[in-house]
């Protein structure tokens, strides 16, 4: 899948982060990539194998979760980095600063009033 048609789509169905709400985990450390921490985010909040990746408008693919990884490990910093399975039902941000949250679509009948990341 190409960057552009990438872009579209989160245009289009990524939800707004509402950073206030989440809880955030550091993952990157001594300016390296915890991919660990990355995966154990990735397994938690989306299903499936296969991940959408934007950095920006021009920089995006449809990977799977371990190229997920490293695509994000060689562009963090570089812009929020939006994580999101191809049923927009599960999303991981990783902001300019390294730290990342992840949370699952709220619906109406189950409104997320928790934080979506525990930090222990």
């Amino acid at each position: 899948m190409n960057p552009r048609r990438v872009h579209e789509l989160m245009r289009k169905h990524f939800p707004q982060t509402n950073a206030a709400l989440r809880t955030w985990k550091n993952i990157v450390e001594r300016d390296e990539l915890q991919a660990a921490e990355l995966i154990r985010l990735l397994n938690q909040f989306i299903p499936g194998e296969r991940v959408l990746v934007e950095v920006h408008r021009k920089l995006g693919d449809f990977l799977s979760k371990q190229e997920a990884v490293s695509f994000v490990g060689a562009h963090v910093g570089q812009g929020e980095i939006r994580i999101a399975d191809r049923a927009f039902s599960g999303f991981v941000v990783v902001a300019q600063n390294g730290v990342a949250a992840g949370w699952v679509e709220e619906s109406d009948e189950h409104p997320q009033t928790t934080p979506s990341v525990s930090t222990g």
